[in-house]
């Protein structure tokens, strides 16, 4: 026969494990679990899967403007371009100062697709709405479009400017060798490559700027 206090002790573990069970479930089912979900797998590069899981939350929660900017970068690492830039658009529609929006669009989408006017205005956005924190990476950013552009001098004021506000970025060094080179003046597009080199840029990034230095700089 059981005693009154392990009846009690044994009714208030079933309430617990009903009320767990119960959160669990209605949590495995909310638009939360399916982005926490998605930004794991996102971390673990598989974009497929993340893509899925922020899917689902936005079946859950049409308006849910983290899901669609997460999703929005898996796609273009999928090189779904025009999935991305859907989605990008309807963060902004959603949230028109969400600021990472413009930022992203243009680094995800627009550069990658030749739209380097579209990439520039959206740059132009985000320095505007981010007015109050670093820019260095829109400014080496919006730089490597106006460079894409052949707009040389622009390009070297946004680098420079870029290199005033954190002297620590590989990519920038990057960006302003490409412009260096492209003006022929190829000593000080060396030093670049090589300061982007020390810096960590291949262990970052990838292997542009090793390639660059084989081409313009083993003489």
């Amino acid at each position: 026969m059981v005693d009154q206090k392990l009846k009690n002790i044994l009714r208030l573990l079933c309430i617990s494990l009903l009320t767990i069970t119960f959160f669990t479930s209605c949590h495995q089912n909310s638009p939360q679990h399916y982005f926490s979900n998605g930004s794991a797998k996102f971390q673990l590069q598989d974009y497929k899967g993340a893509v899925n899981d922020f899917s689902k939350a936005i079946e859950l929660k049409a308006d849910y403007k983290e899901a669609y900017y997460s999703r929005a970068i898996c796609y273009s690492n999928l090189a779904k371009y025009k999935k991305s830039l859907d989605d990008f658009n309807e963060v902004i529609e959603l949230d028109p100062e969400y600021k990472e929006a413009y930022n992203n669009r243009a680094f995800y989408v627009k550069e990658k697709t030749g739209d380097y006017m579209g990439a520039i205005e959206d740059y132009n956005k985000f320095i505007e709405l981010n007015k109050d924190n670093n820019n260095a990476f829109a400014y080496s950013n919006r730089g490597h479009a106006k460079y894409m552009l052949n707009q040389f001098d622009e390009a070297m004021e946004d680098i420079e400017k870029s290199i005033s506000l954190d002297s620590t970025n590989s990519f920038v060094y990057k960006n302003r060798a490409l412009i260096f080179i492209a003006i022929d003046s190829l000593d000080l597009a060396c030093k670049d490559l090589l300061k982007a080199n020390n810096l960590g840029y291949a262990t970052e990034y990838d292997d542009e700027v090793n390639d660059l230095l084989t081409k313009h700089c083993n003489n």
